[in-house]
């Protein structure tokens, strides 16, 4: 990376953000979860092949990108590029990169549109989770973000169908992500695919098939 220290800051500005601001109910996107998506970007990053300046960009954008849903679901990303963008101006960040990293930002809202191969990275890192061993465990977190969000309990069978679908469905960007994480990813599907099967075998019957 070109600027270690500005790279320090922006972790201990997010830092603060996080510690200061984090409602209850932010389960998933939390500081933890900046932390896991800038890692990633590092390691999708150099095995890319990205220069120094934009590796910099990559992880900045990674730490501040769902900064703003702390306070808004919704239009989040905006949020936590005006947060990114202020933090940066003010400490004379050139302004061209200062764009760069809004863009990786954006890039990030679902569904996904990165347009370079920087945002890519981004984009890889941010849905890295869907390889991870506690696959699972932390997709109950986003479970209950949702269901604090839109006020309804999602059922097993529906979230499971849900999950199952998206896993099923998502494509890394990046030849790297694909490498890194396609046999995980694989992996959760397969699991997820043995749960729902189970679910829907387990469904009680309602009242009237039972007395059909």
């Amino acid at each position: 990376m070109e600027n270690h220290e500005l790279v320090t800051q922006a972790i201990a500005y997010v830092e603060v953000l996080y510690r200061s601001r984090k409602p209850e109910w932010v389960r998933y996107h939390t500081l933890e979860h900046a932390k896991a998506v800038a890692k990633a970007s590092e390691e999708i990053g150099v095995d890319c092949g990205l220069s120094g300046e934009d590796l910099e960009v990559v992880i900045l954008a990674a730490w501040f990108h769902d900064a703003g849903y702390l306070e808004k679901i919704v239009g989040h990303e905006e949020r936590s590029v005006e947060l990114a963008t202020s933090f940066l101006e003010e400490r004379g960040f050139p302004q061209d990169k200062v764009d760069q990293v809004a863009r990786c930002i954006r890039a990030t809202k679902m569904p996904q549109n990165p347009k370079n191969l920087i945002e890519e990275v981004l984009c890889d890192a941010d849905i890295s989770h869907l390889a991870s061993k506690d696959f699972l465990e932390s997709t109950e977190r986003v479970r209950f973000e949702i269901e604090h969000h839109t006020g309804r309990k999602l059922t097993d069978i529906d979230w499971l169908a849900m999950n199952t679908n998206f896993v099923a469905g998502h494509r890394y960007h990046t030849d790297c992500a694909r490498s890194k994480y396609g046999q995980g990813q694989a992996d959760n599907l397969r699991v997820l695919r043995e749960r729902l099967d189970r679910a829907k075998a387990h469904k009680p019957e309602n009242h009237h098939e039972k007395n059909a």
